[in-house]
């Protein structure tokens, strides 16, 4: 007999966020680990459920007061079949999730890419609530999205709507199609306006410019230009250094360019802004000026509020209100 508990799993590629819920998805036990590294699917989803016994112990509980779980995952998955694909992190690509899973637990399933969960997550609790179109962005290491329009996730012919990473923002043909010739590279629009981007531009920049490590972005980074990276910029902008804020308006400006071309093709209420560069209020307000001059079309941009909970609030939610993505099976 379960007792109404929900599970909400959250895969990136180096940690793994795991929570335990009511069903108005209330945290009532959570864990941060590692994401488990395993050549094998099966030895993967037995450790992974040996996380969730040791979580559900925390509170008393085994896999049998369990109602549903949802999992995020980052790749494309086949919401029909269970199987995933595109997931160069982890060695799941072509798997079958039910078939692994399917040892473990008995339950409702909810499977889904990992930005669609947090786009899921802040449209039930965050800053996308009462939203019916809105666009939700991850910006770190790369540059995630989903899309939700009329309440619901749009996932596109091969649930891959959302891979925003491959946008055009520049028109350099041979590079566009040297970028794109392997799935692993970073997409154009990725590769100039993640973190990662702001990474490389800002080293860039402080070269060209000679600077040394007295210089306060490179003494921010330990005294080395080559450690420099977006979040040392980013504090530095958001303080009011004219030269970190130099640095960050070619990334803005593409960035901005990115979101307006979202934005006159799909006409969202909201675009939500998740990752680290969301807790920059200056990274925010210029990418909301940077915007009104690629599109007249008026949209809230807003950041995200769940912080790293996104996703597995967003799981929760979907095994509790998306039954096109549930697999039930005889308990």
């Amino acid at each position: 007999m379960t007792v109404g508990l929900m599970i909400g799993i959250d895969i990136g590629g180096t940690k793994t966020l795991m929570i335990v819920t009511d069903r108005n998805g209330a945290i009532l036990a959570q864990q941060k680990q590692p994401t488990i590294q395993a050549e094998q699917p099966s030895t993967f989803f037995t450790l992974l459920f040996e996380q969730v016994d040791q979580l559900l112990a925390t509170i008393d509980r085994t896999i049998i007061d369990v109602e549903g779980i949802g999992m995020g995952l980052p790749g494309a998955v086949n919401i029909e079949t269970g199987v995933i694909t595109h997931i160069p992190a982890l060695p799941l690509d072509g798997v079958s999730l039910l078939e692994q899973i399917q040892p473990f637990y008995d339950g409702a399933l909810y499977l889904d890419n990992d930005v669609n969960v947090a786009a899921l997550g802040e449209h039930w609790q965050g800053a996308g609530i009462g939203k019916k179109h809105l666009i939700m962005l991850t910006v770190g290491t790369g540059i995630g999205g989903a899309v939700i329009l009329h309440h619901q996730l749009f996932r596109g012919a091969d649930y891959t709507a959302g891979e925003v990473s491959y946008l055009v923002v520049d028109h350099q043909p041979e590079q566009v199609s040297s970028a794109t010739a392997n799935s692993h590279e970073f997409g154009r629009f990725e590769s100039h306006a993640s973190g990662t981007g702001i990474g490389v531009y800002a080293r860039q920049w402080l070269t060209e410019h000679r600077a040394d490590h007295t210089h306060p972005i490179v003494e921010h980074a330990g005294g080395q230009i080559e450690q420099v990276n977006a979040v040392d910029v980013l504090r530095l902008a958001q303080a009011g250094h004219p030269d970190a804020q130099q640095i960050m308006t070619v990334p803005i400006d593409y960035m901005a360019a990115g979101i307006a071309n979202m934005i006159s093709l799909l006409n969202p209420e909201c675009v939500v802004i998740g990752g680290g560069v969301a807790d920059s209020s200056y990274y925010i307000e210029q990418l909301h000026q940077r915007i009104g001059h690629f599109t007249p079309i008026q949209t809230q941009l807003v950041p995200a509020v769940l912080g790293n909970t996104a996703g597995a609030l967003g799981a929760v939610y979907g095994v509790l209100h998306h039954p096109l993505a549930i697999y039930k099976h005889s308990r």
